[in-house]
């Protein structure tokens, strides 16, 4: 059975404005370990291009199973 982690991420944006604020995303991570999830969580962020993060929490996740239909 999988396991899952609730990673929140902290982005620095610029709004239309051109001030700098901060956004917080949750992400679901599938993974074995907390510092895993913040790894993969990581890697990921990196590979999309992004710069501006920062992992701020990741905790174990309640949900069983993640269903898709095609």
């Amino acid at each position: 059975m999988a396991t899952y982690f609730q990673v929140k991420v902290q982005f620095t944006i610029e709004d239309s404005k051109g001030k700098t604020k901060k956004q917080n995303v949750l992400y679901l991570v599938d993974s074995e370990s907390v510092t895993e999830a913040e790894a993969r969580m990581v890697q990921y962020l990196v590979d999309q291009g992004e710069q501006e993060f920062e992992v701020t929490a990741a905790v174990a996740s309640n949900i069983a199973s993640v269903v898709t239909v095609n």
